[in-house]
C-alpha cells in the first residue's frame, strides 16, 4: 500500500490518539500504546501488525466497561472505516 493510501488511515489514527488523551478512561493508555504499533506497522506495511494492533484497539474500545467516551467510540469507527478503505481487514 502507497502512503497516499494510508493517508487517511494515518488521519483517523490521529484523530483517535487526540481523544484517547484527552479521554482518560481506564483504557485510554492501552489504547494509545495499540495504536502507537499499528502506526509503526502502517509504515513498515507489515499485514499481520497491522491486523492485530486494530484488532487490540477495536477489542478495548468495545469491552464492557472500558469507560470510553463517546468522541473515542466514533474516532474508533472512523478508524476501522479508514482501515477498511485502505483493504485491511480484522
Amino acid at each position: 500500500m502507497s502512503d497516499l493510501t494510508h493517508q487517511p488511515v494515518f488521519d483517523r489514527l490521529a484523530a483517535l490518539q487526540n481523544a484517547l488523551r484527552a479521554d482518560g478512561s481506564p483504557n485510554a493508555a492501552p489504547m494509545l500504546y495499540q495504536c502507537e504499533r499499528l502506526e509503526q506497522a502502517l509504515r513498515y506495511s507489515h499485514a499481520e501488525a497491522i491486523r492485530f494492533a486494530a484488532y487490540t484497539i477495536n477489542h478495548l474500545a468495545s469491552a464492557s466497561g472500558s469507560g470510553i467516551g463517546d468522541v473515542v467510540t466514533q474516532r474508533v469507527a472512523d478508524l476501522r472505516a479508514a482501515l477498511a478503505a485502505a483493504g485491511h481487514t480484522f
